[in-house]
């Protein structure tokens, strides 16, 4: 897996909604007339209209990670699951299995083969964590941040793909580019392509989407099993502490 800050990102960049005000006509970014700047802004405020109205989704995912680290790239799979405003579960079925629980700004990855587990605290800094890497949720903030080269779906059924990459310096230290797959007739985030300023890379891909389904709250709440580390970090700290639940 990436560095659970980095997991936390891909969760805010793929699911939080951002609020707009509803469009009397959805905007229609493959409407004739609109130059390039418009079509991009028209993708962005549809996107963010689509997700005005995501309470809960589930979908399966796969993720390929490729590192300098690793032999050979490295695929896995599992289940993700979102409620609204800022619940996400990450289900590792394989090829380890592994479960990340996320509400509000805390995480907590869970390694089941290792019997340990990590509890990131993000407090106070959230915000600038977030803001720093471009990803609030809001591809209104992804473009304050990243210049976007967007490829159009050149027939039915292909997404728009939306390339980032970083205006400023101190970002592209750490982040060489994201890039975005947005489907053409949900205007979800179906793939996502994080490529780390050292080459190594992530992406995500969604399938099997269910939206606005029930998901049951306990669903979001972790219980780890006795002898089980729990290693916490707090970043508003710059400390850690262990614990035994």
């Amino acid at each position: 897996m990436k560095h659970p800050v980095v997991t936390l990102l891909l969760a805010l960049v793929v699911s939080i909604p951002a609020f707009a005000a509803r469009e009397k006509t959805p905007p229609d970014p493959m409407a004739p007339g609109l130059s390039g700047p418009d079509r991009l802004s028209a993708l962005v405020e549809r996107v963010k209209l689509e997700q005005r109205q995501l309470k809960t989704l589930e979908a399966r995912f796969t993720q390929q990670q490729e590192s300098s680290m690793l032999t050979a790239p490295e695929a896995s799979k599992g289940v993700f699951s979102y409620a609204a405003p800022d619940k996400v579960r990450w289900e590792y079925a394989s090829p380890s299995p592994i479960t990340v629980v996320i509400r509000g700004d805390q995480m907590t990855t869970w390694y089941k083969d290792l019997k340990r587990a990590e509890t990131l605290k993000v407090g106070r800094y959230s915000n600038q964590i977030f803001k720093y890497l471009g990803a609030s949720g809001s591809l209104q903030t992804l473009l304050e941040y990243f210049t976007v080269r967007l490829k159009l779906p050149e027939k039915k059924g292909d997404p728009y793909r939306m390339e980032l990459l970083p205006k400023y310096q101190r970002i592209a230290k750490r982040l060489k580019s994201m890039t975005l797959w947005i489907d053409g007739e949900t205007f979800f985030p179906a793939r996502l392509k994080y490529v780390d300023a050292d080459g190594d890379s992530v992406e995500y891909q969604f399938s099997d989407f269910k939206r606005n389904a029930p998901i049951p709250e306990d669903r979001f709440v972790l219980k780890l099993p006795p002898g089980v580390e729990n290693r916490t970090i707090d970043l508003s700290r710059e400390g850690s502490s262990k614990s035994k639940p």
